[in-house]
């Protein structure tokens, strides 16, 4: 984590949205299989006491960065380490980003594991967020707006993280979604990519309508957290790389 906290402050950033793996130990030693990890985890997350998780906070307070989202996918079929978080599990979860100070929790789940997710936010007053990807060929995946549309009737606490990358490479409209269903909108992972299950690659070189996202959100006043999300090529170093991606972002809303 100090290393995380130096890149976000060198960068300039006073949000996060953090990863569960920057929490949580890892208990994947020689010898110990995918299953054993993986129960040893379960009664590490259920047991943990509130202190771990506000020494860490305290650590993000002291370096003035916010955590506004807890990342931790709940989904067996997405992180195939072959147990299920049990619904002990799944509150201890909702809990830890509650001490962590964050608004809510994201995942990459799909809409099965959302509907049996959507009960638990509402016990914290937080949200639970979908988060898309390109992949068409699952039925159960988080990938168009019909999708969106179904997770968000499994209650009014399932809000949705809306990853740019993605919806564009799976040729999605993103300006007509957000002006759409920004009201469900809780942030934004703002990448760009090419259609078709293009490439990602850097801001500015792809399709993602970049620029007309972030003059949408100004100009309307909505309150969507935008963040950026570097996952594609580059030869410069991850810091400088995301100070490029800010900058761009700054230009389009000069």
């Amino acid at each position: 984590r100090p290393e995380l906290l130096r890149r976000i402050v060198k960068n300039g950033f006073s949000l996060v949205e953090l990863h569960a793996t920057w929490c949580e130990p890892r208990f994947n030693a020689g010898g110990v299989s995918a299953v054993g990890a993986g129960e040893k985890l379960r009664e590490w997350r259920i047991n943990a006491p509130p202190d771990y998780y506000q020494a860490i906070r305290s650590e993000f307070d002291q370096a003035g960065v916010s955590i506004f989202t807890y990342y931790v996918n709940m989904d067996i079929s997405y992180q195939n380490n072959f147990i299920d978080y049990t619904d002990e599990e799944i509150d201890a979860t909702f809990k830890a980003a509650k001490i962590l100070g964050a608004k809510g929790c994201i995942g990459s789940q799909g809409l099965s594991a959302t509907r049996r997710l959507a009960s638990f936010p509402a016990r914290y007053d937080m949200f639970m967020s979908v988060h898309n990807h390109s992949n068409l060929s699952d039925p159960d995946a988080i990938n168009t707006e019909e999708s969106f549309v179904k997770a968000f009737a499994f209650s009014p606490n399932i809000m949705a993280t809306f990853v740019t990358r993605h919806f564009t490479a799976a040729n999605g409209d993103c300006l007509g979604f957000i002006e759409r269903h920004h009201e469900r909108i809780r942030n934004i992972h703002l990448g760009d990519r090419r259609k078709n299950q293009g490439r990602s690659v850097p801001f500015g070189e792809g399709d993602a309508p970049i620029i007309e996202i972030l003059r949408m959100i100004k100009d309307n006043e909505w309150p969507i957290t935008v963040m950026l999300e570097f996952e594609h090529g580059t030869l410069r170093t991850s810091v400088k790389e995301v100070q490029a991606m800010y900058d761009y972002c700054k230009r389009a809303l000069a």
